[in-house]
Parts: C-alpha cells; structure tokens; sequence
C-alpha cells in the first residue's frame, strides 16, 4: 500500500438483509481488506441485520482489523446485538433515529439503553445536513445527560448514487451561518462533558473557534484515496465515500491492486492542485480546499469550492 500517510480507513456499505451478491461474497471482501491491512473498518447501513454479519465480524476481527459498527435500534439489528462482538466501537446514527420518529430523543434514549444492556458504551454520530443542524445542540445536551461520551458528526456520505439532488442537503454557508447563531459567543460551553469529533471543517471551526485540536485529527487536507476507501453495496472500492467515482470491484481484485492503479493515483494528483475557487485564500494552507470529493461532483460552478465555504478569505 504506497503513498499511505497515515493507515488506511475504510467505510463500507453492508446493507441489512439486502443481499446483492452471492453470499460468500462479503466474507471474500473481508477477507481481501484484512489482507491489505486495513487499520479501520466502519460498517453502515444497517450491519447487524445482514445473515452473515457475525461471520463477517470474525473474519475482520482475526485479520487484525479495528471495526466500528453503525447501529439504528431496528428489531433486525436489535436481534443481531448480541453481547462479545469485536467492536471497537459502536455508532448509533442519531440522525437516522431522530428524523425516524419526528426528533424525539425518547427512542434515541431507548437504543442507548438497549446497547447497555447487552454490554455496550455507545457513540452517537449525526451527519449533518440542512435539515439536522438544529438538532445539534440538544442532541449534545442529550449525550452529556445520558453520559455518552463520544459524539462523532461524519462527512456527508454519497457513496456511488451520485446525481444532482444529492447535494440539496449539504449544508452551505447560509446554513452554517444560522448554526453560528444558534452556538451564540459560547460554542465551547455546548460541548462541555462531551467528546466531540468533527469531520467537516467549517463546522469544526464554529465548535472550536480558538483552534483546538481536540475533536479534529491533525488535517492533511482530503485523505480520499489515500488513508480513506469506501467499499460500496456491490463490493466497488470508491476513493472515499463522499467521492462517487469507481475504482474496481474487490469481488475481482484485491485492494492492493486497486490502490496502486492509474485512476487511484490520478485522484491524488488532482487533490495535490488547488481548487481554481481557493486561489488567492490566505487560509487554503489551514483548509487545503475542504470536502473536495463533494466540491468537485456538486459545486464546480464555484471552482470546486468546498460547498460549505462562501468565497475565498482575504487579509
């Protein structure tokens, strides 16, 4: 695996109960991220209702691999929850939940518990979007109350359904402003006793306005196709899953293989020039252009601008 700043992350899309390829499938792409040792896996949409989950858990877990798994409180997935799974670390999709019952915290409340009960401290995460921003302040009232000490809020996920109409719920700059409103002088006093990780850079900076690193890695800039893979419902490897462009399907190679092609190394090369809507922005070394797979399929009227960013910041 060549060209990894930092051990590779992958994402992947292991829907439920649907199975759209032979059943032995998944567990050949396990296999095959186990292999090219893969540090992270997050497992979405709906895991734990997939048949041969647990078979899927036991293959990435003996290959070494760290694995998060996002959870919902479905009956499917409920039924899955079995206490002693390898997780590193399990993700309830807030987001998912709350838009599900009209914003009520009381089912969020109660797959909280269901995941104590069976021997689990679990992590919300919420992806925002224009229509969630709202929630973010109770929701992070709502972890401190319930004691949940890690919130995660992801980078919008388009995976391979790429069209225009994806981009209508990514937040822009409108958005981010009556989010800046709603944080009021204080942001830091609304993360108090809560563990906050924030993949967008714009929303990071309205939470953290003094620069914190806590609650944002060391930023290198887009790490799709470098340290970040997306593995899609039909076992496509996709440089992250905010970029909805094929690389090749692991049912046919191995990810080494897929890494190491043209089409890989040209993404990264585009991701090294700065976007033509950066230039002349005295932060473009702090931000390096943002969310670029989102910039460059949704926002190329603005130079691939980041869809967050209004305009370029001058001195």
């Amino acid at each position: 695996m060549d060209l990894l700043d930092t051990p590779l992350r992958v994402t992947w899309e292991l829907h439920g109960t649907r199975e759209s390829t032979p059943a032995e499938e998944p567990l050949r792409i396990a296999e095959r991220l186990c292999a090219a040792g893969v540090f992270f896996v997050t497992l979405e949409e709906r895991p734990l209702a997939h048949p041969r989950i647990h078979e899927i858990l036991q293959v990435l877990s003996h290959g070494g691999v760290r694995i998060l798994l996002v959870f919902t409180g479905s009956a499917a997935e409920v039924a899955g929850l079995v206490p002693g799974l390898p997780l590193d670390a399990l993700l309830l999709d807030a987001g998912a939940i709350l838009s599900g019952n009209g914003e009520n915290f009381s089912d969020l409340a109660r797959v909280v518990e269901q995941a104590r009960e069976n021997g689990y401290q679990p992590a919300l995460q919420m992806t925002p979007h224009r229509g969630n921003l709202h929630l973010l302040l109770p929701l992070l009232e709502f972890g401190r109350d319930l004691g949940v000490g890690r919130i995660k809020l992801p980078n919008t996920r388009i995976g391979d359904r790429f069209s225009p109409s994806a981009a209508a719920g990514i937040p822009g700059p409108d958005e981010l402003e009556k989010l800046r409103r709603l944080l009021g002088p204080d942001p830091e006093n609304h993360r108090r006793g809560v563990n906050l990780e924030v993949h967008d850079l714009f929303i990071w900076e309205l939470l953290f306005p003094r620069g914190e690193q806590g609650g944002r890695s060391e930023y290198g800039g887009c790490q799709a196709a470098n340290s970040l893979g997306h593995v899609d419902a039909e076992g496509h490897l996709l440089p992250c899953s905010s970029w909805p462009e094929k690389l090749g399907s692991l049912h046919q190679h191995s990810l080494e293989e897929l890494w190491s092609s043209p089409k890989r190394l040209q993404i990264r090369q585009e991701i090294a020039e700065v976007p033509q809507g950066c230039r002349g922005c005295r932060d473009y070394p702090l931000c390096l252009g943002g969310c670029r797979g989102l910039a460059r399929f949704f926002n190329r009227e603005a130079g691939y601008r980041d869809l967050m960013c209004r305009e370029p910041r001058s001195d």
